[in-house]
């Protein structure tokens, strides 16, 4: 049952909220040193009342990696060793025991940035706080990597002098080492102390990487309604059926300038042969009303024609011509027609195998005669020159609702790690992140972050700064982030947003480009790429990662693979890729317990009714000790890692439930190479959707932390599978506009663990000069839209927020060893002043405080 916050009959502790707002903001005035003294006789009861819970949480303390094998040699690297000569080079990686946790980072960095961190009302913006912990996390990291790692870079600066090593760099992120060298080195190296690892660097092809899914072909002749195509798989598609007269001819070609790649041309073998060529696609159209079709097309030199247009027919027998070529352009230019109106006059109607033709006449070859056609697309309301066209998986998720109250992603960067992106696509390159600290093409580093020109972000596949590629997968998935519609198709959830480019291949690449959007100080990370369980690639060194990433406050949104039915070659419980297997930055109430990292992994739906991406990976996951069920297994662990038991492969533990959440993947709509628009499939094309849905609400709440985002989105996703959290549906589809609506207000504990005695922060953001309201609780429930606080809970209090929208409690736990393992929960609630907005008060997502020795 839905609850109105003014119903004083509603909740255990209605009479205190049955206020208006005068009479609230009289008593608050009356209470404006509402005391920390009383926070903590309030506090003190409430512990005691939900001591008898027994929550507990976790928190993960400095650890070192330990390895399992006998050898810090991994086997693969063995072998490589034993079969190389002496004097070859062979790529590895070295990880170091030493390694500094999640939340000792976090803690330094609360600790070195004297009260800037963390701080409501302070003169600097949240956005600013938020990279400035970024850059202290860098720091730190950098400074533990130099100190740990001096002897072996010592080591491997003589080799590389000598000829024995080579292209030396570090992941200080991850404490670790890249470089080739021949055996000798490798022995050495495997042989001093603080190494945990060694292991044969991974080449795993992008291909491998990548989680798009290729559209099934369609049977010849007969295309799929909305239809679209670019010709960028290289070849005419069965759909068409190609028809020539005299010696003409209709062909794909990367030839004569194509809008993208490929392009489809038609001309004459032989000239001065009078000759026609056209292509038809046959389309069921019954039923069907705003239909229109919009394409590119050129014309090379040639001669007015009546048989030049675009001709339509419902019987195959009768053609009418609805769309003139005669006197077209020389370059490609943008033509659409709306066909509805039209077949009235030709007293025809759409059946189900309505015929659409592209043709040409003339009598020479290019470049003196001929045609050029790209981009041809069938589809509703394309027959108009419209405003740019919102695409329906956007609408689907609410994104235009938030951008009608004006929160596009402005000020937010996101890190888009794939194949590199035609950043001057006409609708990303005002998105496009340009560096402020680099001097385009003067070849100098100029902000000294060891990258040469890095103005756009880096391509570390080739080591160059060209993060442009001719792979359109990285263009694509940049466009369901942040394409703004300039070319006339909003494709981005988050149009106003920026974007920073890496480009990557192996898992080394990919660790290399967390680091440097890490250094750079992006707010939300977008990866389309993940590695698959038949590689069995370093999971532990993914999961350090983003659990570094999530003490630095960044959000990552990875895919999990289009695996999900190859469960033979891809087994429960390593179906969901890597990083996406990763915990998520929320404990949501469903899930066993157990440690958390940055990322939220996406799944797959379907438009229009939100069915089964059936390719998209499942869960559970798991996070145990692989080596005890497949003894090969080539990675050393870390045991604090082991906090998701699955039991193996066919295992009845849960796990961790996997993905998070849901969006829309079949066949989207998005950017491509060269200025044109492509379909998208695969959970390759579900996750930058869910990136730009995270570059929203830090619009929307910059003080915002990834477990917040993380929280909105899963509390307010429509369940789609099984009740709670699934390992299908996860959380279910997220609907953006009401997650905006649980962060208007934000509560958050500052640090969230705390021992007996210790000092903590509660601090509250919301409008300008509003009144909030506070609650607690020993555990959590998920009813959208409501409390997630079950009853009875206890009310603390209400705090009027200064003219910046913010408020802190400075506190302390009870000096009581009774408390330690006790978890509470803290939301927060203020009215809604503004009915836009929707009915009803605005509820915080929950944030959490856990009492440690």
């Amino acid at each position: 049952m839905t609850r109105d916050f003014a119903d004083p009959g509603s909740f255990y502790f209605g009479c205190n909220l049955a206020v208006s707002r005068r009479s609230a903001h009289r008593n608050m005035l009356v209470n404006r040193s509402f005391s920390a003294a009383l926070f903590r006789a309030v506090a003190c009861a409430l512990f005691a009342m939900v001591c008898a819970s027994g929550v507990f949480a976790t928190a993960v303390a400095n650890g070192s990696w330990t390895t399992t094998h006998d050898d810090v040699l991994d086997p693969a690297l063995r072998e490589a060793i034993a079969s190389a000569d002496d004097r070859e080079k062979i790529a590895a990686y070295l990880v170091m025991a030493d390694q500094l946790s999640g939340g000792e980072l976090e803690r330094r960095a609360r600790a070195s940035s004297a009260g800037l961190i963390d701080g409501p009302g302070k003169a600097t913006s949240p956005a600013s706080v938020a990279r400035t912990r970024r850059r202290l996390v860098a720091e730190m990291l950098k400074a533990h990597a130099q100190s740990t790692q001096r002897p072996l870079r010592s080591l491997l600066a003589a080799a590389q002098k000598s000829g024995q090593a080579e292209l030396i760099d570090v992941l200080w992120m991850g404490n670790a080492l890249f470089f080739r060298a021949e055996p000798a080195v490798l022995q050495r190296l495997s042989e001093m102390p603080g190494v945990n690892r060694i292991c044969l660097m991974p080449e795993t092809p992008a291909s491998r990487a990548q989680d798009a899914q290729p559209a099934l072909p369609s049977p010849p002749g007969l295309g799929t309604y909305p239809f679209l195509d670019n010709f960028e798989s290289g070849a005419l598609l069965p759909h068409w059926t190609v028809a020539a007269s005299g010696d003409g001819y209709a062909a794909v070609t990367d030839l004569h300038d194509p809008a993208g790649d490929w392009h489809v041309v038609m001309g004459t073998n032989t000239n001065s042969v009078d000759s026609v060529a056209s292509l038809t696609v046959e389309l069921d159209l019954v039923g069907e009303k705003d239909v229109g079709i919009r394409f590119r097309h050129k014309e090379f030199g040639d001669e007015d024609h009546p048989e030049d247009g675009v001709f339509v027919s419902a019987d195959g027998l009768a053609w009418h011509k609805v769309y003139s070529l005669e006197d077209a352009s020389a370059e490609y230019s943008w033509e659409w027609v709306s066909l509805d109106s039209m077949l009235s006059g030709f007293g025809i109607s759409y059946t189900n195998n309505f015929l659409v033709r592209f043709q040409w006449r003339d009598n020479f070859n290019i470049p003196s005669d001929g045609f050029a056609f790209d981009d041809i697309e069938i589809a509703p309301g394309v027959g108009i020159q419209p405003p740019p066209d919102i695409e329906p998986h956007i609408v689907a998720l609410q994104a235009p609702s938030l951008w009608d109250k004006g929160f596009e992603g402005s000020g937010i960067l996101i890190g888009n790690i794939d194949s590199g992106a035609d950043w001057q696509h006409p609708d990303l390159i005002e998105r496009v992140w340009t560096n402020p600290g680099e001097i385009p093409g003067n070849n100098i580093d100029d902000d000294a972050n060891g990258f040469i020109d890095d103005l756009h972000g880096w391509d570390f596949k080739s080591n160059s700064s060209n993060v442009s590629s001719t792979d359109p997968h990285g263009t694509q998935a940049a466009g369901l982030m942040v394409g703004d519609g300039t070319q006339g198709r909003i494709t981005g959830m988050a149009p106003a947003a920026s974007m920073a480019i890496c480009e990557v291949s192996n898992e080394a690449h990919y660790w290399q480009a967390q680091q440097y959007l890490l250094s750079i100080g992006v707010d939300v990370v977008s990866s389309s790429y993940s590695y698959k369980w038949p590689d069995r690639p370093d999971y532990h060194m993914f999961r350090q990662l983003c659990d570094v990433e999530l003490a630095a406050g960044i959000i990552h949104a990875n895919s999990i693979g289009n695996q999900g039915v190859l469960t033979s070659t891809h087994p429960t419980p390593f179906n969901i890729s890597t990083p996406g297997n990763c915990p998520s930055p929320f404990a949501h109430p469903d899930l066993a317990s157990g440690g958390r990292s940055s990322v939220m992994a996406c799944g797959g739906i379907q438009l229009p009714d939100d069915s089964l991406y059936n390719p998209s990976g499942r869960g559970p996951s798991a996070w145990e000790d692989i080596s005890s069920f497949d003894a090969s297994f080539p990675h050393a662990q870390l045991p604090e890692y082991w906090d998701y038991e699955v039991g193996g492969f066919g295992g009845g533990l849960p796990g961790l439930i996997k993905p998070d959440v849901v969006t829309y993947t079949n066949s989207v709509m998005t950017t491509n190479l060269n200025g044109g628009y492509s379909l998208f499939s695969g959970t390759s094309a579900a996750t930058p959707q869910l990136a730009g849905a995270m570059a929203l609400l830090l619009d929307v709440q910059p003080a915002a932390q990834p477990r917040h985002i993380a929280a909105a989105l899963e509390l307010s996703a429509v369940d789609l599978g099984d009740p709670g959290k699934d390992n299908l549906f996860g959380s279910g589809k997220i609907q953006i506009f009401d997650a905006a609506r649980r962060l208007k207000v934000l509560a958050r504990f500052s640090p969230q663990v705390a021992s007996p005695g210790e000092a903590f922060a509660l601090e509250v953001f919301g409008a300008p000069n509003d009144i909030v309201y506070g609650f607690f609780q020993s555990s959590l429930v998920t009813n959208t839209g409501e409390l997630n606080l079950p009853l009875p809970l206890f009310f603390l209090g209400m705090r009027l927020l200064d003219s910046e929208g913010a408020a802190s409690w400075n506190l302390s736990v009870p000096q009581d060893p009774a408390l330690i393992g006790l978890t509470v929960w803290f939301q927060a609630a203020s009215e809604a002043q503004d009915g836009s907005w929707g009915g009803g008060p605005f509820l915080s997502v929950p944030d959490s405080l856990t009492v440690t020795p």
